[in-house]
């Protein structure tokens, strides 16, 4: 996978990159978050995906944190997962898509 400079450089300064969407897939829409975010020596992964039709059964989320040794490991994680390029995701300032602790 190659990683764009500007990502690399934004999660080894220690920020949360990730995006939120909405998406369909199979007729149905779903919310779908994603992130990565250094943490000391690994990369931790998240991704959250919920049915908009299960909005209000919130416990049916698919709800995955991950840890990596390499941010490439991480970012195939998602990309993975999530069915989507992950390389255009960018810094969360305020509101994050999730927290470490």
């Amino acid at each position: 996978m190659d990683i764009p400079a500007r990502l690399r450089e934004w999660v080894y300064a220690g920020k949360q990159v990730g995006r939120r969407r909405e998406l369909v897939r199979g007729g149905e829409s779903i919310y779908q978050h994603i992130g990565v975010q250094r943490s000391g020596d690994v990369f931790v992964a998240y991704y959250f995906e919920l049915p908009e039709a299960l909005i209000n059964l919130e416990e049916n989320a698919l709800e995955l944190m991950e840890r990596f040794e390499t941010l490439e490991a991480a970012l195939a994680f998602l990309e993975k997962i999530s069915g989507s390029d992950v390389l255009d995701m960018t810094p969360q300032k305020g509101n994050k898509i999730f927290s470490l602790g």
